[in-house]
C-alpha cells in the first residue's frame, strides 16, 4: 500500500468527502441563508427537503460513471466525476443568498448539490472498488477500513472549517471554494493513477460489456441487498453525524451552535478511528461474525437508552459500532458481484440506497418531529434501519460471507 496509487486515492477521498460532509454539516448556515423567511425548524425542514431532493439525481451518476468505470477503467471515471465536483462545489460558495437574488438562489443551490452528487456516484464506490482491487484478499477489509479513515479526515477538515468559519455571514463561503480548489488539485494529482490488475485481466478475457438491465435481471437479489445495506448504514451515519447534533441546537436548543460544532468534530474523529481498526480486525477475525455483533450491540444500547432516558448519548456508542459493521459490509457488497459490473452495480445500489434510505433518514426525523415531538421516536428511526440492515445482512449468500 505503498503505491502512490493508493496515497492519492486516499487524498481523493479526504477531498471528496471535505465537500460531501460540508454540505450537511454546514445546514444552519445555508438554511438561513438560502431559506430566510422561515422560523428555525421551518429553515432545517426546508433545507433536509433540498438534501433529500438532489439525492435523486445521483442514479444518474451511477449509471454514467459506472459504466465508464467497467468499461474503461475505474481511473477514467474517477477523473472525470473529479472535474464536476470541483466545479458545483466552488458555485455553492459564490452563489448569492435568498436576500439578493430570491428563489433563484434556491434553484442554484439545489443544482449544484445535484451536480455533486452525479459525481459523488462516480467517485466514491469506484474509490472504494479500485483500493480493494489494488490488494490482495486478505487486506481487503483494511484498505477500506483506511479508505473509510480518510473519508472521515475529509469530514473533520469539513467540521473544523464550518467551525471556525460559520460565524460570519460571507467567511463560510470561504469552506466551499476551498472544497473546490482542493478538487481541482486532486485532477491533476490522478495522472499518477495506474489501473488495477484485476480490472485489465478481467478485459483482457472478456469483450463482452453486460447491459444494465440485464445485470439486475441476472442479481437481483444481491442488487436488492446491496441497496439496503448502502442505504441503511448511510441512514444510520446521517442520522448521528450530520443531523442529530444541529438538530439538539436548533430545535431542541439543548445544546448551543458551538457545543453541536463540538460534537460533529468528536464523532468524526470517534467513527475515523473506529473504521480504522474495524478493517484490521475483520481481516484477521471472522468478518462476518463482527458485524453480527456491532449490529445486535447497536440494537441494544437504543432500546436501553430510550428506557433509560440517555438517548442524547447514545450516538456517542452508535458511532463507535457503526464502522464494525459498516466496512467489512462494503466489502461483502463488491464480492457480490463479478469485475465486468462491479462499478455499476455497487453505484447503484449505493445511490439508490441513498434516495430511499440513507439522504431521507434527516428529513424522515424531522417530519416525525414535527408530528410528536418526541426523541424517543425520533430515536425509533434508527432501529428500524438497524433492523432493515440486519434482515439484508442474513440474506447476504455464503459464497460472499
Amino acid at each position: 500500500m505503498k503505491h502512490p496509487s493508493f496515497l492519492i486515492a486516499f487524498f481523493s477521498t479526504i477531498v471528496r468527502y471535505y465537500d460531501y460532509a460540508l454540505f450537511g454539516l454546514s445546514a444552519s448556515i445555508l438554511s438561513k441563508n438560502f431559506l430566510p423567511n422561515f422560523s428555525e425548524d421551518k429553515q432545517l425542514l426546508g433545507f433536509f427537503a433540498i438534501f433529500s431532493l438532489a439525492v435523486v439525481t445521483r442514479p444518474i451518476g451511477s449509471i454514467i460513471f459506472g459504466w465508464i468505470g467497467d468499461s474503461f477503467g475505474r481511473i477514467k471515471a474517477i477523473k472525470i466525476a473529479a472535474i464536476l465536483a470541483a466545479i458545483s462545489t466552488s458555485f455553492i460558495g459564490i452563489t448569492p443568498g435568498f436576500n439578493m437574488i430570491g428563489w433563484t438562489a434556491v434553484v442554484i443551490l439545489t443544482f449544484c448539490r445535484m451536480v455533486f452528487l452525479i459525481s459523488l456516484a462516480g467517485e466514491v464506490d469506484t474509490i472504494r472498488i479500485y483500493a480493494a482491487e489494488k490488494v490482495g484478499k486478505s487486506h481487503k477489509n483494511s484498505v477500506n477500513g483506511m479508505v473509510s479513515f480518510f473519508s472521515q479526515i475529509g469530514a473533520l477538515l469539513a467540521a473544523t472549517s464550518y467551525y471556525f468559519l460559520s460565524d460570519s455571514e460571507y467567511l463560510w463561503r470561504i469552506s466551499f471554494v476551498g472544497g473546490g480548489i482542493m478538487g481541482i488539485i486532486v485532477i491533476f494529482l490522478r495522472e499518477h493513477f495506474i489501473e488495477t490488475a484485476e480490472f485489465l485481466t478481467y478485459k483482457a478475457n472478456n469483450s463482452d460489456n453486460k447491459n444494465l438491465l440485464q445485470a439486475i435481471k441476472d442479481h437481483q437479489q444481491q442488487f436488492i441487498i446491496a441497496t439496503i445495506i448502502s442505504g441503511s448504514i448511510g441512514g444510520i451515519y446521517h442520522f448521528s453525524i450530520i443531523f442529530f447534533a444541529t438538530f439538539i441546537s436548533k430545535v431542541t436548543l439543548q445544546i448551543d451552535q458551538d457545543q453541536a460544532g463540538t460534537t460533529n468534530i468528536m464523532l468524526i474523529i470517534i467513527y475515523a478511528i473506529s473504521a480504522l481498526f474495524s478493517g484490521i480486525i475483520a481481516d484477521r477475525t471472522v468478518a462476518m461474525k463482527q458485524i453480527y455483533f456491532a449490529i445486535i450491540a447497536s440494537i441494544m444500547v437504543l432500546i436501553i437508552s430510550i428506557f433509560t432516558d440517555l438517548l442524547i448519548y447514545s450516538p456517542l456508542i452508535i458511532v463507535v459500532l457503526l464502522p464494525l459493521y459498516s466496512v467489512p459490509l462494503q466489502v461483502k457488497i463488491q464480492s457480490l458481484f463479478n469485475v465486468g459490473i462491479r462499478a455499476r452495480m455497487c453505484s447503484l445500489s449505493h445511490s439508490i440506497g441513498g434516495i430511499i434510505i440513507s439522504s431521507s433518514t434527516p428529513l424522515i426525523s424531522m417530519v416525525v418531529w414535527e408530528y410528536t415531538k418526541s426523541l424517543t421516536c425520533i430515536f425509533i428511526v434508527v432501529v428500524i434501519l438497524l433492523f432493515a440492515l440486519f434482515g439484508a445482512v442474513v440474506k447476504i449468500p455464503k459464497q460472499a460471507s
